[in-house]
């Protein structure tokens, strides 16, 4: 795609002259009749794909949006192409205020349903909220001359020069290890600071989205939905405004990994064929995950630190509030505290007295006799590990249970079927079956306190899958990060 078009303005002007003898009063004129022929390298509209390259020309009816200034008042006058030739030239006609005087100012955008108005901007909705089609619309170009006044003529001095504002991209949606396709139901492009750039929500699922995108460099991350469930990628780009591009985006979601490398993979055979290692498997995608900056979702370990149970602190000191002043009595208050694992691991970083955060912190992990995981924090994009509170254990068991909406405690017929797939799902992304626990396995500690003397922690029990407390004594720990 051509990244400007020029355009060369010519301009005839017709006034029917009022007779005195006709006794009435002399009109005044309300606008000035305008022709002008534009020039193009036969690079602007309609946008259709050859497969290797978008073929765009003029055509006729399309318009344009002059943004001037006439009697004080700035002015969003359409012209409207109505003519073309083949060879990249076109005519448009417009009436121009009567006003506009000679060296007036003039911005011209491509096209005129992209102008905001008449600030002389291009509408943020062009790249706010699009379907993921291939839309003439979004393909926006911009420029600025100067208007020519003579007599009963106007033109534009020395003609203007318009350029593209926006890349145009076309996204193939696939899971992970390129596989399959995804036919997404929506699709969210954010910047590195999770700012939203856009979002795409086509007609229909589909795993082909067209989606226009200010030139930008650095990290983006996107978020999309297929079948229901949540996914998410994250790519480094280099985008140039004019610029075509065919990227595919191959996305992760729940028991997938993230490598030591800071990249999403199917499964721990897939990372190390990459060249990596296995550090996490996601377990929750959303951006409630209680770690501030990270708003993506929450991942914890490939195993249960060490070979057993661990206390929360070394000792309990009856009616003694340990300092942390995180304590709340209740389940609902509990899961909707919203309270930081990596926040209350802070100063607990101690062996001896806090065993609990100390192996989540140092996410304290038994490879021997595994390969291809590691310990290790990924390289970039994560917090550190952490022991996660009772919020985000929740958010865990929801994500891994497929969004059970009895939350974390479940009945024990649902729960049974579900630990047991989520063991088999694990014991896939893993290759190993000593991955998970199951509904023989002790309670798992969550950072947050119930009271002095007591925790709450995840445990399966004869009832089913609960949140519960217990005393700050022996319970698994499982290390956890955000991203």
């Amino acid at each position: 795609m051509k990244k400007y078009m020029f355009i060369a303005v010519s301009a005839i002007i017709a006034i029917a002259a009022c007779t005195k003898e006709a006794y009435t009063p002399a009109e005044e004129p309300t606008g000035i009749p305008f022709t002008a022929t534009i020039q193009n390298d036969a690079d602007v509209r309609a946008i259709t794909d050859n497969g290797t390259s978008l073929n765009v020309n003029w055509a006729e009816n399309e318009t344009l949006a002059l943004i001037y200034t006439a009697g004080g008042s700035a002015r969003n006058t359409t012209a409207t192409i109505t003519d073309v030739d083949g060879t990249g030239k076109a005519t448009i006609s417009a009436t121009l205020d009567a006003a506009v005087t000679d060296g007036t100012s003039v911005t011209i955008i491509y096209p005129a349903s992209a102008a905001d108005g008449t600030t002389g901007n291009v509408l943020a909705s062009v790249i706010a909220t699009q379907d993921g089609t291939l839309s003439a619309s979004r393909d926006v170009h911009k420029g600025s001359g100067t208007i020519k006044v003579e007599s009963a003529t106007a033109s534009l001095s020395n003609g203007a020069t318009l350029t593209a504002q926006y890349a145009i991209c076309k996204f193939e949606i696939e899971d992970a290890d390129g596989s399959n396709s995804l036919y997404v139901s929506s699709f969210v492009v954010k910047d590195n600071s999770d700012n939203i750039i856009t979002t795409v929500t086509p007609g229909s699922s589909t795993s082909t989205l067209y989606v226009v995108l200010p030139a930008t460099s650095g990290l983006l991350w996107f978020e999309a939905v297929s079948s229901g469930a949540p996914y998410v990628a994250k790519g480094t780009a280099s985008l140039s405004a004019g610029s075509v591009y065919r990227p595919t985006v191959k996305m992760a979601t729940i028991f997938n990994i993230i490598g030591a490398n800071g990249k999403f993979y199917k499964d721990k055979a897939d990372a190390v064929a990459a060249g990596t290692t296995a550090a996490a498997i996601i377990a929750y995608l959303g951006d409630d995950t209680a770690e501030s900056g990270y708003q993506h979702g929450l991942a914890i370990s490939m195993r249960n630190c060490g070979t057993s149970s661990y206390r929360w602190r070394s000792t309990e000191l009856s009616g003694i509030d340990n300092g942390t002043g995180h304590q709340f009595t209740t389940y609902s208050d509990v899961l909707a505290a919203k309270e930081s694992g990596l926040e209350l691991s802070a100063g607990k970083d101690d062996a001896d007295n806090y065993p609990a955060f100390y192996a989540a912190i140092h996410n304290d992990i038994s490879l021997t006799g595994e390969t291809g995981m590691t310990a290790s924090l990924p390289s970039s994009g994560t917090s550190t590990w952490f022991l996660p509170s009772a919020f985000q254990w929740n958010q865990i068991m929801c994500g891994l249970m497929g969004n059970y909406s009895g939350l974390t405690n479940m009945p024990n017929s649902v729960y049974n079927v579900l630990a047991n797939s989520t063991s088999d799902k694990f014991s896939a992304a893993t290759g190993s079956t000593n991955c998970w626990f199951k509904t023989a396995t002790p309670s798992i500690h969550t950072s947050s306190e119930y009271d002095a003397d007591n925790n709450w922690n995840f445990r399966s029990s004869a009832s089913g899958g609960e949140l519960s407390t217990a005393g700050k004594n022996f319970c698994f720990v499982r290390a956890a990060l955000a991203f």
